[in-house]
């Protein structure tokens, strides 16, 4: 084992992921060991879509006074139900259940090593997923609010193209203009 310089533990002091990177592998595991013979999107996409969403997430985060690795933590699960089943089909509500799962595995594997995930995220996690569809909506929620924008921003840069009046648009115009990028995408 390595002893941690002290611009590493001050790092993590102020940008701590260390949960984060534990639920990812947790995550790898459980997808490692699922076979899903049709799936409406590709596995590598709902990955590469995972990650990417989680690195907008947390730069976003930082930026709107929010905890990154909250923000990482809900992008890392938001489509957990699709990565795991194939399956869009209500995957925001039916996502509930493998967060509680895979947080429940993740805080009895680090009981003494690493912070517990309390019931208080865990709650925030799953009702910003529950509604993260919901693009036209607005919620006093700051997470939830935060989701769905990375979720619409994220899509686009895939290049999937938003449904008119789907509220992605906004919502990707609006992280560009947070971002300081002069550019609009347009219907």
């Amino acid at each position: 084992m390595f002893e941690q310089s002290r611009e590493m533990r001050e790092y993590q002091n102020r940008f701590p992921t260390w949960r984060l990177n534990q639920i990812l592998a947790i995550i790898q595991e459980k997808v490692e060991k699922t076979y899903v013979e049709e799936r409406k999107l590709p596995l590598v996409w709902s990955l590469m879509h995972m990650f990417s969403t989680m690195q907008i997430a947390k730069l976003l985060a930082l930026k709107r006074g929010i905890d990154p690795e909250l923000a990482g933590l809900a992008c890392a699960f938001h489509d957990i139900h699709t990565l795991l089943t194939g399956s869009t089909k209500d995957h925001g509500v039916k996502a509930a259940k493998h967060v509680s799962d895979i947080i429940n595995e993740y805080n009895q594997r680090f009981l003494e090593k690493l912070p517990k995930i309390t019931q208080e995220e865990e709650e925030r996690i799953i009702n910003a997923i529950a509604v993260h569809s919901e693009k036209n909506s607005i919620s006093d929620d700051s997470l939830t609010e935060l989701l769905r924008d990375v979720d619409s921003i994220d899509s686009y840069l895939y290049g999937m193209i938003p449904k008119k009046n789907s509220g992605r648009i906004p919502r990707g115009n609006k992280v560009l203009k947070e971002f300081g990028i002069d550019f609009q995408i347009k219907e």
